[in-house]
Protein backbone atom coordinates (compact mmCIF):
# COMPACT_ATOMS: atom_id res chain seq x y z
CA UNK A 1 0.00 0.00 0.00
CA UNK A 2 1.08 3.44 -0.43
CA UNK A 3 2.27 6.03 1.57
CA UNK A 4 0.43 9.77 2.46
CA UNK A 5 1.84 12.44 4.81
CA UNK A 6 -0.57 14.31 6.23
CA UNK A 7 0.17 17.67 8.91
CA UNK A 8 -1.91 19.15 10.55
CA UNK A 9 -3.70 20.79 13.86
CA UNK A 10 -4.75 20.47 17.05
CA UNK A 11 -8.23 21.59 15.20
CA UNK A 12 -8.62 17.88 13.13
CA UNK A 13 -10.13 15.66 15.30
CA UNK A 14 -9.30 12.35 13.34
CA UNK A 15 -5.97 12.70 13.23
CA UNK A 16 -5.25 14.46 16.59
CA UNK A 17 -7.26 10.73 17.43
CA UNK A 18 -4.90 8.67 14.88
CA UNK A 19 -1.79 10.36 16.81
CA UNK A 20 -2.77 9.82 20.19
CA UNK A 21 -3.88 6.24 19.42
CA UNK A 22 -1.01 5.10 17.45
CA UNK A 23 1.19 4.04 20.86
CA UNK A 24 -1.45 1.97 22.28
CA UNK A 25 -0.70 -0.28 19.08
CA UNK A 26 2.60 0.13 19.39
CA UNK A 27 3.19 -0.93 23.10
CA UNK A 28 1.95 -3.90 25.09
CA UNK A 29 0.38 -2.73 28.54
CA UNK A 30 3.55 -3.23 30.60
CA UNK A 31 5.43 -0.22 28.14
CA UNK A 32 2.94 1.66 27.34
CA UNK A 33 4.36 5.10 29.04
CA UNK A 34 2.13 7.86 27.15
CA UNK A 35 0.00 10.19 28.90
CA UNK A 36 -2.53 11.05 26.40
CA UNK A 37 -4.19 14.00 28.15
CA UNK A 38 -0.41 16.06 28.22
CA UNK A 39 0.10 15.07 24.24
CA UNK A 40 -4.01 16.95 23.73
CA UNK A 41 -2.61 19.80 25.70
CA UNK A 42 0.22 20.24 23.39
CA UNK A 43 -1.49 19.59 19.96
CA UNK A 44 -4.42 21.73 21.48
CA UNK A 45 -1.72 24.97 22.50
CA UNK A 46 -3.13 24.55 25.78
CA UNK A 47 -0.72 23.25 27.63
CA UNK A 48 1.48 25.12 30.62
CA UNK A 49 4.63 25.61 28.42
CA UNK A 50 2.38 26.59 25.40
CA UNK A 51 3.19 29.71 25.07
CA UNK A 52 6.86 29.60 24.62
CA UNK A 53 6.64 27.03 21.27
CA UNK A 54 4.50 26.09 18.27
CA UNK A 55 3.90 22.41 17.36
CA UNK A 56 3.34 20.95 13.90
CA UNK A 57 2.33 17.72 14.24
CA UNK A 58 2.51 14.85 11.15
CA UNK A 59 1.47 11.35 10.41
CA UNK A 60 2.29 9.05 7.96
CA UNK A 61 -0.40 6.37 6.50
CA UNK A 62 -0.18 3.25 5.09
CA UNK A 63 -3.65 2.55 3.06
CA UNK A 64 -5.78 3.60 6.18
CA UNK A 65 -3.53 3.01 8.82
CA UNK A 66 -1.44 5.36 10.24
CA UNK A 67 2.24 4.01 11.04
CA UNK A 68 4.36 6.64 11.76
CA UNK A 69 3.87 9.97 13.79
CA UNK A 70 6.77 12.81 15.04
CA UNK A 71 5.46 16.24 16.27
CA UNK A 72 7.69 19.34 15.22
CA UNK A 73 8.30 22.14 17.51
CA UNK A 74 9.70 25.75 17.10
CA UNK A 75 10.65 28.49 19.26
CA UNK A 76 10.97 31.80 18.69
CA UNK A 77 14.62 32.86 17.65
CA UNK A 78 16.09 29.66 17.74
CA UNK A 79 17.29 27.92 14.38
CA UNK A 80 17.05 24.34 16.18
CA UNK A 81 13.45 22.48 15.19
CA UNK A 82 13.04 19.77 17.81
CA UNK A 83 11.29 16.61 16.88
CA UNK A 84 9.86 14.63 19.58
CA UNK A 85 6.49 12.11 20.31
CA UNK A 86 8.28 10.05 17.96
CA UNK A 87 6.51 6.80 16.99
CA UNK A 88 6.60 4.49 14.48
CA UNK A 89 6.01 0.31 13.13
CA UNK A 90 9.31 -0.81 12.18
CA UNK A 91 9.00 0.58 8.56
CA UNK A 92 11.81 2.17 7.16
CA UNK A 93 10.12 3.84 4.02
CA UNK A 94 7.24 5.49 6.71
CA UNK A 95 9.93 6.51 8.84
CA UNK A 96 11.75 8.41 6.22
CA UNK A 97 8.80 10.58 4.58
CA UNK A 98 7.97 11.59 8.63
CA UNK A 99 11.66 13.03 8.90
CA UNK A 100 11.53 14.66 5.54
CA UNK A 101 8.49 15.96 6.30
CA UNK A 102 9.84 17.38 9.64
CA UNK A 103 12.71 18.89 7.93
CA UNK A 104 10.80 20.55 5.41
CA UNK A 105 8.81 22.26 7.73
CA UNK A 106 12.10 23.37 9.86
CA UNK A 107 13.63 24.69 6.63
CA UNK A 108 10.25 26.86 6.25
CA UNK A 109 10.69 28.26 9.21
CA UNK A 110 13.91 29.45 8.80
CA UNK A 111 15.78 26.22 11.19
CA UNK A 112 18.76 24.49 10.15
CA UNK A 113 18.93 21.44 12.49
CA UNK A 114 17.01 19.05 13.60
CA UNK A 115 17.54 17.39 17.31
CA UNK A 116 15.26 15.12 19.29
CA UNK A 117 13.78 13.31 20.70
CA UNK A 118 12.49 16.17 22.16
CA UNK A 119 8.65 15.76 23.08
CA UNK A 120 8.53 20.05 22.93
CA UNK A 121 10.29 21.47 26.00
CA UNK A 122 13.21 19.64 28.76
CA UNK A 123 10.95 19.86 30.93
CA UNK A 124 8.63 17.48 29.49
CA UNK A 125 10.43 14.52 28.15
CA UNK A 126 13.77 13.94 25.87
CA UNK A 127 16.02 11.37 24.77
CA UNK A 128 16.17 8.07 23.17
CA UNK A 129 16.87 4.44 24.72
CA UNK A 130 19.14 2.72 23.57
CA UNK A 131 19.91 -0.90 25.55
CA UNK A 132 17.79 -3.11 28.35
CA UNK A 133 14.28 -2.79 26.68
CA UNK A 134 11.91 -4.63 28.48
CA UNK A 135 9.71 -3.14 31.48
CA UNK A 136 10.16 0.93 31.64
CA UNK A 137 10.80 2.44 35.30
CA UNK A 138 9.39 5.79 36.52
CA UNK A 139 10.47 8.39 34.50
CA UNK A 140 12.63 6.89 32.17
CA UNK A 141 11.68 8.20 28.34
CA UNK A 142 11.10 4.88 27.09
CA UNK A 143 10.53 3.39 23.62
CA UNK A 144 10.53 0.07 20.84
CA UNK A 145 14.16 -1.34 20.02
CA UNK A 146 13.94 -0.64 16.84
CA UNK A 147 13.55 2.86 16.90
CA UNK A 148 17.21 3.95 16.77
CA UNK A 149 18.21 2.54 13.52
CA UNK A 150 15.03 4.29 12.61
CA UNK A 151 16.60 7.73 13.43
CA UNK A 152 19.98 6.62 12.35
CA UNK A 153 19.14 5.51 9.09
CA UNK A 154 17.66 9.24 8.25
CA UNK A 155 20.95 10.98 8.84
CA UNK A 156 20.86 11.58 13.07
CA UNK A 157 23.75 11.55 14.56
CA UNK A 158 24.69 11.25 18.36
CA UNK A 159 25.51 14.59 20.08
CA UNK A 160 24.47 13.76 23.86
CA UNK A 161 25.01 10.59 26.12
CA UNK A 162 23.15 9.69 29.18
CA UNK A 163 23.20 6.50 31.33
CA UNK A 164 21.26 5.48 34.32
CA UNK A 165 22.47 3.11 36.88
CA UNK A 166 20.61 0.06 38.45
CA UNK A 167 21.92 -0.58 41.91
CA UNK A 168 21.41 -3.21 43.82
CA UNK A 169 20.20 -3.12 47.87
CA UNK A 170 22.56 -1.71 50.05
CA UNK A 171 24.07 -4.94 52.58
CA UNK A 172 26.67 -3.37 53.97
CA UNK A 173 29.08 0.28 54.25
CA UNK A 174 32.17 -1.54 52.65
CA UNK A 175 33.57 1.21 50.04
CA UNK A 176 31.55 3.94 51.67
CA UNK A 177 33.95 5.54 54.29
CA UNK A 178 34.76 8.84 52.15
CA UNK A 179 30.87 9.20 51.98
CA UNK A 180 30.26 9.03 55.71
CA UNK A 181 32.83 10.94 56.26
CA UNK A 182 31.97 13.95 53.66
CA UNK A 183 28.54 13.85 55.08
CA UNK A 184 29.86 13.79 59.14
CA UNK A 185 31.73 16.83 57.95
CA UNK A 186 28.96 19.07 56.18
CA UNK A 187 27.15 18.19 58.88
CA UNK A 188 29.30 19.30 61.35
CA UNK A 189 30.25 22.53 59.34
CA UNK A 190 26.32 23.74 60.15
CA UNK A 191 24.42 22.19 56.65
CA UNK A 192 21.31 20.34 57.71
CA UNK A 193 19.76 17.80 56.00
CA UNK A 194 15.97 17.09 55.89
CA UNK A 195 13.13 15.51 54.06
CA UNK A 196 9.90 17.70 53.31
CA UNK A 197 6.55 16.23 54.07
CA UNK A 198 2.83 17.41 52.91
CA UNK A 199 2.89 20.47 54.94
CA UNK A 200 6.07 21.59 53.10
CA UNK A 201 5.77 20.14 49.78
CA UNK A 202 4.96 23.89 48.29
CA UNK A 203 8.02 25.48 49.99
CA UNK A 204 9.97 22.81 49.05
CA UNK A 205 8.83 22.54 45.29
CA UNK A 206 9.63 26.56 44.95
CA UNK A 207 13.19 25.79 46.72
CA UNK A 208 14.06 23.28 44.24
CA UNK A 209 12.92 25.43 41.05
CA UNK A 210 15.12 28.30 42.90
CA UNK A 211 18.06 25.95 42.82
CA UNK A 212 17.47 23.79 39.34
CA UNK A 213 16.98 26.62 37.30
CA UNK A 214 20.40 27.87 36.91
CA UNK A 215 21.96 24.59 37.73
CA UNK A 216 20.21 22.86 34.83
CA UNK A 217 20.72 26.32 32.37
CA UNK A 218 23.65 23.81 30.66
CA UNK A 219 21.52 21.06 29.72
CA UNK A 220 21.17 20.28 25.88
CA UNK A 221 17.25 21.77 24.77
CA UNK A 222 17.27 23.54 28.32
CA UNK A 223 14.47 26.71 28.24
CA UNK A 224 13.88 28.55 30.47
CA UNK A 225 10.47 28.42 32.29
CA UNK A 226 8.83 30.68 35.35
CA UNK A 227 8.56 29.22 39.13
CA UNK A 228 4.68 28.96 38.75
CA UNK A 229 4.75 27.09 35.23
CA UNK A 230 7.59 24.75 37.05
CA UNK A 231 5.16 24.35 40.32
CA UNK A 232 2.00 23.38 38.00
CA UNK A 233 4.45 21.33 35.99
CA UNK A 234 5.82 18.65 39.08
CA UNK A 235 2.89 19.44 41.59
CA UNK A 236 1.66 15.70 40.88
CA UNK A 237 4.94 14.69 42.87
CA UNK A 238 2.87 15.27 45.74
CA UNK A 239 0.78 12.23 44.92
CA UNK A 240 3.79 9.89 44.69
CA UNK A 241 6.47 11.11 47.18
CA UNK A 242 7.37 8.97 49.42
CA UNK A 243 9.51 11.51 51.66
CA UNK A 244 11.88 9.66 53.36
CA UNK A 245 13.86 9.47 49.95
CA UNK A 246 13.40 13.34 49.54
CA UNK A 247 16.29 15.53 50.92
CA UNK A 248 16.73 19.19 50.73
CA UNK A 249 20.11 20.22 52.24
CA UNK A 250 20.37 23.86 53.73
CA UNK A 251 23.05 26.04 55.08
CA UNK A 252 22.29 28.95 57.54
CA UNK A 253 18.16 28.79 55.90
CA UNK A 254 18.96 29.08 52.62
CA UNK A 255 18.52 25.60 50.43
CA UNK A 256 21.84 24.61 48.33
CA UNK A 257 21.43 20.78 47.30
CA UNK A 258 18.55 18.66 46.62
CA UNK A 259 17.71 15.19 46.03
CA UNK A 260 14.99 13.89 44.85
CA UNK A 261 13.32 10.24 44.77
CA UNK A 262 10.17 8.61 43.47
CA UNK A 263 9.21 4.95 44.29
CA UNK A 264 9.60 3.05 41.09
CA UNK A 265 6.03 2.69 40.09
CA UNK A 266 7.35 1.08 36.72
CA UNK A 267 4.12 2.37 34.13
CA UNK A 268 1.38 2.65 36.54
CA UNK A 269 1.47 6.51 37.10
CA UNK A 270 0.40 7.35 33.02
CA UNK A 271 -2.44 7.63 31.93
CA UNK A 272 -5.59 7.63 33.24
CA UNK A 273 -5.70 6.62 36.79
CA UNK A 274 -8.69 4.81 37.84
CA UNK A 275 -9.51 3.62 41.27
CA UNK A 276 -7.95 0.16 41.10
CA UNK A 277 -4.98 1.87 39.85
CA UNK A 278 -4.39 4.46 42.73
CA UNK A 279 -4.77 1.83 45.20
CA UNK A 280 -2.14 -0.01 43.84
CA UNK A 281 -0.32 3.26 43.82
CA UNK A 282 -0.93 4.13 46.88
CA UNK A 283 0.75 0.75 48.08
CA UNK A 284 3.79 0.95 46.18
CA UNK A 285 4.13 4.71 47.74
CA UNK A 286 3.84 3.46 51.11
CA UNK A 287 6.34 0.60 51.20
CA UNK A 288 8.98 0.62 47.90
CA UNK A 289 10.02 -2.07 46.36
CA UNK A 290 12.56 0.35 44.49
CA UNK A 291 13.22 3.52 43.94
CA UNK A 292 14.36 5.68 41.06
CA UNK A 293 16.69 9.21 41.77
CA UNK A 294 15.80 11.18 39.19
CA UNK A 295 16.81 15.20 40.13
CA UNK A 296 20.05 15.91 42.23
CA UNK A 297 21.68 19.76 42.49
CA UNK A 298 23.69 21.52 44.34
CA UNK A 299 24.80 25.05 44.94
CA UNK A 300 28.42 25.32 43.48
CA UNK A 301 29.23 27.29 46.41
CA UNK A 302 28.87 24.20 48.69
CA UNK A 303 31.72 21.67 47.33
CA UNK A 304 31.18 18.09 48.55
CA UNK A 305 27.34 18.72 49.62
CA UNK A 306 26.69 15.94 46.66
CA UNK A 307 28.47 13.45 47.98
CA UNK A 308 26.98 14.27 51.21
CA UNK A 309 23.65 13.82 50.06
CA UNK A 310 24.54 11.05 48.37
CA UNK A 311 25.05 9.39 51.64
CA UNK A 312 22.06 10.63 53.00
CA UNK A 313 20.10 8.46 49.93
CA UNK A 314 22.49 5.56 50.50
CA UNK A 315 21.49 5.18 54.61
CA UNK A 316 18.13 5.23 54.09
CA UNK A 317 18.07 2.38 51.11
CA UNK A 318 20.36 0.58 53.51
CA UNK A 319 17.55 1.05 56.05
CA UNK A 320 14.72 -0.07 53.57
CA UNK A 321 16.40 -2.72 52.12
CA UNK A 322 15.41 -1.96 48.40
CA UNK A 323 17.06 -1.59 44.78
CA UNK A 324 17.21 2.01 42.78
CA UNK A 325 18.09 3.60 40.04
CA UNK A 326 20.03 6.53 39.32
CA UNK A 327 18.21 7.89 36.17
CA UNK A 328 19.32 9.79 33.53
CA UNK A 329 23.51 11.30 34.22
CA UNK A 330 24.56 13.13 31.67
CA UNK A 331 28.26 11.60 30.71
CA UNK A 332 30.94 12.88 31.99
CA UNK A 333 28.44 14.06 35.09
CA UNK A 334 30.61 13.09 38.29
CA UNK A 335 27.21 12.00 39.83
CA UNK A 336 27.58 9.22 37.66
CA UNK A 337 30.50 7.96 40.34
CA UNK A 338 28.07 7.74 43.32
CA UNK A 339 27.86 5.07 44.64
CA UNK A 340 29.92 2.93 42.01
CA UNK A 341 30.49 0.34 44.27
CA UNK A 342 26.39 -1.10 44.15
CA UNK A 343 25.98 -0.26 40.68
CA UNK A 344 25.18 -4.09 39.09
CA UNK A 345 24.31 -2.95 35.51
CA UNK A 346 23.43 0.50 33.11
CA UNK A 347 20.97 1.90 30.73
CA UNK A 348 21.87 4.16 28.03
CA UNK A 349 20.11 6.58 26.12
CA UNK A 350 21.21 9.34 23.24
CA UNK A 351 20.41 12.65 22.16
CA UNK A 352 20.61 12.67 18.11
CA UNK A 353 20.52 15.96 16.06
CA UNK A 354 20.76 16.34 11.86
CA UNK A 355 21.54 19.36 9.77
CA UNK A 356 19.11 20.35 7.30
Amino acid sequence: MSLTVVVFDGGDKKRVRDFLALPKRIYSAGELTQSPADELALLNGTHALSRYFTVTPILVYRGDRAVSRVAVTLYPNDSTAYVGFFESENDSEAAALLFQTAGEIAAKNGCVKLTGPVDCSFWIKYRLKTNRFGSPYTGEPYNKEYYANLWYENGFEVIKRYSSNHYKIVENDDGCEKYAARLAEKLNEGYTIKCPDDGTFDKTLREVYSLLIELYSDFPVYKRITEEEFCQMYDYLRHILNYSMVKMAYFEGTPVGFFISVPNFGNRIYGRLDPLKMLRILMEKRKPRSYVMLYMGVDQNHRGLGKALAEAVREELKMQRVPSVGALIREGNCNKDYMDQLRDFEYEYVLLEKTI
